[in-house]
């Protein structure tokens, strides 16, 4: 999902404005978003809604597009962790994303054994010694139950029932939600974990006309790049063996970054992809357009049946609105 968008010229056949985003901020505390859903344990000014994720979030089954947690999690015993990711990924509709910024215990030890002492929020009159000042702010003044590290946070997702775990850095995000990292902060000190809710099934796929027939091809009919006014970009398909559809290609935003790549099949999202390949050529010949530099994708689609589809190719932007790319159409063979 992402924020609206009005395509002025005349939309291809299968083109749709997105509704804005449903986006949580779970454990917001006095973080809050403009245009999230900020929730906590506590009433404060600003929380929208108050309740702890121990008793359930008063939120419907798939409401929640994308969601964020900025050093929340560290607050709740590790006996509750899972509770509170799964609740999380109740949540989340199917392909939404969950992105953790957590304390990370690998860089506090660093800087202790360093003696980087200036990595530690501490006063001088709560801790003087090393030893005493990391303590202190790994359990952040005892506020903190749980210690977090990468493959620890990228464990519990998955026992939660997530998928597609993996790393990211400040300000960079793997997923096509561009807002994901509006509310990435304490840069420093932190580690960036994302994850998605599975979709039913087995993974992306193309959606065919007759599902019940396995399909062992795809042939390609027609490719048509049609980039919309908000992004420059181009791509081409491929097919390969066992039904499988390779579509590669570069995208840039016109006045915002685009951070990644969506393909719609029969109006639902049937696979995505990062701005993440490195594009010497794209970053020289659009040297002003944020982000040519790694503006590079490459997915694969899978068919399930046999007959033809139409797939709508979009570029995600930094505010999560999506600018056409294009159209493939292909049929798949039984």
């Amino acid at each position: 999902m992402s924020a609206g968008v009005t395509v002025s010229a005349p939309a291809p056949a299968g083109y749709a404005p997105q509704s804005p985003p449903r986006r949580l901020n779970w454990g917001c505390g006095d973080h809050l978003g403009a245009g999230w859903i900020n929730s906590d344990a506590k009433r404060a000014p600003g929380v929208d809604l108050v309740a702890d994720i121990r008793d359930g979030l008063p939120l419907a089954e798939g409401s929640i597009d994308y969601a964020v947690s900025v050093h929340a999690l560290p607050e709740l015993s590790y006996r509750e962790q899972l509770p509170a990711l799964r609740e999380l990924l109740r949540v989340l509709r199917p392909g939404g994303a969950l992105r953790l910024v957590l304390p990370d215990l690998d860089r506090a030890i660093d800087a202790y054994r360093q003696g980087r002492r200036d990595h530690f929020e501490v006063p001088a009159e709560e801790a003087g010694s090393d030893g005493g000042r990391f303590i202190s702010h790994i359990l952040w003044f005892g506020y903190s139950r749980t210690l977090f590290t990468v493959d620890f946070a990228a464990e519990l997702l998955e026992r939660a029932g997530f998928e597609q775990v993996e790393r990211c850095t400040h300000r960079r995000t793997g997923s096509p939600f561009g807002g994901l990292i509006e509310l990435d902060n304490r840069e420093w000190e932190s580690l960036y974990v994302e994850a998605r809710k599975p979709r039913p099934g087995n993974g992306p796929r193309i959606l065919p006309y007759n599902p019940r027939v396995a399909a062992d091809g795809v042939e390609i009919v027609d490719v048509t790049p049609d980039a919309g006014e908000r992004v420059r970009g181009h791509f081409q398909a491929r097919d390969r063996d066992r039904g499988r559809l390779e579509i590669v290609g570069w995208a840039v935003g016109v006045e915002q970054a685009a951070t990644g790549v969506v393909v719609v099949a029969d109006g639902a999202d049937a696979g995505s992809a990062p701005l993440a390949v490195e594009r010497p050529d794209v970053a020289e010949k659009f040297p002003d357009s944020p982000g040519a530099q790694t503006s590079g994708f490459r997915l694969e689609l899978v068919a399930n049946g046999a007959g033809e589809s139409q797939l709508d190719l979009y570029a995600v932007l930094e505010d999560d609105s999506r600018e056409p790319l294009g159209r493939i159409l292909c049929r798949s063979r039984s």
